[in-house]
């Protein structure tokens, strides 16, 4: 008995931890609302269960369907007493799930009527076919005789509570603005601190919900409350797990929610399993709690705090798991496993269909009748102030904004409640008002003493709002004259009045009209309008100015315009000069690529010259002495003389034979490079192909590299320039080969500069350039030129395709090179260009071209 009436205290704490939890995960404006229903449910639950509840689920059974004694019971003997007071609290626990599901919407009496249907009626019936006779030690009930099990109420308690609330949330619909067609809008909770002391009060209250409902305080109680902490534990462990790999951040709620889930689920069968395995039981409750919350969002069914998926999907799994990892046979039933496994499936149905029906069925015939949701208006300013008065210092706040709004009185002052933050938010409101009414003050000071005229006027037929000052005194009206006429008597256009081309007027902004006086005299002004847009209302404001005495001055107006008109021919003159002078450069620029090109041309070409030439002179020599030899043969023939002789030694017959074919052979090998060069400069210039040609990159890439082998070779101040090759597969490509082949002798000429000038700096460098190309889809190819070289500052890259940019000394270059190249590639190959660099590493420039041009 006694360790009935701790463990009914224990189960007590968890209604203030659901109201913690609860009014922490709702609104702040509905928070007193949340915090009374809990408080009320408890109330109205325990008075309910006393009448008639108890009487229904533990007096005599008729037939295992209903209790039929114990109506408003006059306790006495103390054990009765302690057995109806826990039992009073598992009701209230049931009853005050629904709370939390339905919040910041129900109206209060809606609510009560939910609360005195559940504990009165849908949780007792349901518990007396579960639990009648637990008392006794015995099973009374029909379900219980078929052999359901539900230790302490995964189904009858959280199951049944989770069903009723959503029949009530199908009845009652979601929250303004939860949910619209284009998703979900998620509201968060006012207080996460409080709902995690809610929480922690939940675990508290659970020792006495599992630990209590052996009865006696015996050997199993240890584990059993083991079981429950640890199933808390691994349910919260879980969906904090999921959370983190679907969204990368550690969700409160579902830590809040997973762990109520495990919880929840291990109620079923907290003493029927091992303690790994109640681990396993809390890791699929809070598994299950993920998935079913996701489905009532697709759904749009707007549970506020998550109970539907707490009490009801982990209470369905912790049911079962009372036959799919239970001791088997279960000694309170001797059936096999899947018979067991039946039953309680048959079990969790019934309970569906009891609690979700009767209370689907009562809320839709209430509703006929009595209007079971607060009105919109309600929602909106909060079920604290429209169910219950409850003011605070938020609502006092709002309240005095809106006075402010409707009166546009900026000498009002909200409220300030030192020491809150809502009194700091206060205090800050009415520093922005003090700025903004200087602000206003100060520019209606602007508008009051402005020159111009200014008159505001409003859609759609230009009715006049307001004018200053100036305006009365231009126009002849006075303010209160003025009211209610529109601009249209004011203005006179095209010699008509009454047509004012608004659309016109806003698109040029400034027009000449013809004012109308109040007197009937006309004038000339400028007006110009701006179109106002104040949140979703709009106005316009027109500035007018007075320009009669400036028509005398409009012959000098018109032979300025005939001044400027002459000067800008003269500016248009002198930009034909300016962009003529770019051709030239452009032309200069070109003719310096081919003076580099002739002078590599020139280097290349000079050493097998100068080779053959000077091989020639010994081949003249040798020629001259067989001659001579030969001479002398035919004089001495057929017998040689000595002279003949003495001849022949001297010259070394076999030896000027043998030198004579290597001389031959030397002079083929630099024929061979001379006509080699010549290729690569015929390839490269493409003198005889100015029109689109198909052609092969890789030759024309080669042959640009031929030209510039002179600048590739080691000098004192480096090493010798490698070329990477990383050619891929490409096919005859589309082009203008000329300018293409300028482009490739830019960028490489580029290329050998930076790591000239790297070397210089950096003795270690070995220079290498990378020539990459591949196909890079169906229609296109990529160059990619890259270099080891010191790179290309940020500021320096940005500008690098600007006509006239360079980063070389002068005389070096125009900086028109890249230009050039870009035009060709962009204008020329409808294709792209471009740089990327990463300072003191490396460059590179990547072209690419389609594959065809049409």
């Amino acid at each position: 008995m006694i360790w009935i009436l701790v463990c009914s205290a224990l189960v007590f704490l968890m209604q203030p931890g659901f109201m913690c939890l609860e009014s922490g995960l709702t609104r702040s404006k509905n928070s007193i609302n949340v915090a009374i229903k809990n408080l009320a449910d408890f109330g109205i639950s325990v008075i309910c269960f006393w009448l008639f509840g108890y009487a229904f689920m533990f007096g005599a059974s008729r037939a295992g369907w209903l209790g039929t004694t114990g109506f408003s019971l006059n306790f006495e003997a103390p054990a009765p007493t302690a057995f109806f007071l826990f039992q009073a609290m598992f009701c209230s626990t049931a009853t005050t799930i629904v709370s939390g599901a339905v919040a910041e919407r129900m109206k209060f009496e809606a609510y009560a009527i939910v609360v005195i249907l559940t504990s009165g009626l849908i949780y007792p019936v349901f518990g007396h076919w579960v639990w009648n006779g637990n008392d006794v030690n015995t099973s009374l009930g029909w379900l219980s005789k078929l052999g359901f099990v539900d230790f302490a109420g995964s189904t009858v308690v959280h199951g049944i509570g989770a069903w009723i609330a959503l029949a009530v949330l199908l009845v009652i619909g979601p929250r303004t603005g939860r949910f619209s067609p284009s998703g979900s809008r998620r509201i968060h909770g006012s207080n996460i601190q409080l709902s995690v002391l809610g929480t922690l009060l939940l675990w508290m209250g659970w020792l006495g919900f599992n630990g209590g409902s052996t009865l006696t305080f015996d050997d199993r109680v240890p584990a059993i409350l083991v079981h429950t902490i640890l199933a808390g534990a691994t349910g919260m462990t879980i969906a904090g797990a999921i959370g983190w790999l679907q969204h990368r951040i550690l969700e409160v709620e579902l830590l809040i929610n997973g762990s109520l889930a495990g919880l929840v689920a291990i109620t079923a069968c907290c003493d029927v399993v091992s303690t790994p395995i109640s681990a396993m039981v809390g890791v699929g409750g809070g598994a299950v709690m993920v998935l079913v919350s996701y489905w009532l969002e697709r759904w749009q069914i707007d549970d506020a705090v998550g109970a539907i998926a707490v009490h009801g999907g982990a209470g369905i799994w912790g049911t079962l798991a009372v036959a799919l990892f239970g001791r088997s046979p279960l000694p309170s039933t001797e059936l096999s496993r899947y018979a067991q496994l039946g039953v309680q499936l048959l079990g969790i149905a019934v309970g569906f269909v009891w609690a979700f029906g009767i209370t689907y069925l009562v809320l839709r015939t209430v509703a006929h009748f009595f209007p079971l949701r607060v009105s919109p208006q309600q929602e909106r300013i909060g079920l604290n102030i429209s169910e219950h008065g409850a003011r605070t210092d938020l609502y006092d706040l709002l309240a005095a904004m809106e006075t402010q709004r409707k009166t546009q009185d900026l000498s009002l002052r909200v409220p300030v409640e030192p020491f809150t933050q809502v009194g700091v938010i206060a205090d800050r409101y009415n520093q922005a008002i003090e700025a903004l009414e200087d602000a206003v003050t100060r520019t209606g000071a602007i508008v009051n003493t402005a020159i111009n005229g200014m008159i505001t006027f409003a859609k759609p037929n230009l009715e006049i709002l307001t004018l200053n000052p100036s305006a009365e005194e231009m126009f002849g009206y006075s303010q209160e004259a003025l009211a209610g006429k529109f601009m249209y008597q004011l203005l006179q256009e095209d010699g008509e009045v009454g047509a004012i081309d608004l659309d016109r007027w806003l698109g040029e902004r400034c027009r000449e009209f013809i004012g109308l006086r109040g007197d009937g005299s006309k004038f000339y002004l400028k007006a110009t309008i701006v179109e106002v847009h104040v949140a979703r209302k709009s106005f316009y404001t027109g500035t007018f100015e007075d320009i009669s005495q400036h028509k005398h001055a409009e012959t000098a107006r018109q032979k300025s315009a005939l001044a400027l008109a002459a000067k800008n021919q003269e500016l248009q003159q002198a930009l034909q000069e300016l962009q003529q002078a770019q051709l030239q450069l452009i032309q200069t620029e070109k003719m310096s690529s081919l003076g580099q090109m002739v002078a590599g041309i020139a280097h290349e070409i000079n050493n097998p010259v100068s080779f053959i030439h000077g091989n020639l002179t010994y081949a003249s020599e040798y020629t001259n002495d067989l001659l001579r030899l030969l001479q002398v043969y035919q004089q001495e023939y057929p017998d040689p003389t000595d002279k003949i002789a003495a001849e022949r030694d001297e010259i070394d017959i076999d030896f000027l034979r043998q030198d004579l074919d290597q001389l031959l052979q030397s002079m083929k090998v630099g024929t061979d490079r001379i006509c080699e060069i010549v290729r690569s400069l015929r390839t490269f210039s493409r003198l005889d192909e100015a029109q689109v040609k198909d052609i092969d990159l890789h030759e024309s890439l080669d042959s640009t590299l031929t030209l510039l082998r002179h600048r590739l070779k080691a000098t004192p101040h480096r090493s010798q320039i490698e070329i990477v090759r990383e050619y891929g597969s490409l096919p005859r490509v589309d082009c203008y080969p000329g300018p293409l082949n300028q482009v490739f002798m830019n960028l490489l000429a580029n290329a050998i500069d930076a790591l000239e000038e790297t070397t210089g700096k950096r003795n270690d460098l070995e220079p290498k350039i990378w020539i990459r190309t591949e196909v890079t889809n169906k229609n296109w190819v990529q160059i990619a030129i890259a270099d080891n070289g010191s790179g290309i500052p940020e500021k320096v890259r940005t500008k690098l395709f600007d006509p006239f940019f360079t980063t070389k000394p002068i005389g070096k270059g125009t900086g028109l090179g890249l230009s050039i190249s870009y035009q060709i590639i962009v204008d020329r190959h409808r294709g792209k260009l471009q740089c990327e660099s990463v300072p003191g590493e490396a460059t590179t420039f990547t072209i690419e071209i389609p594959i065809h041009q049409y």
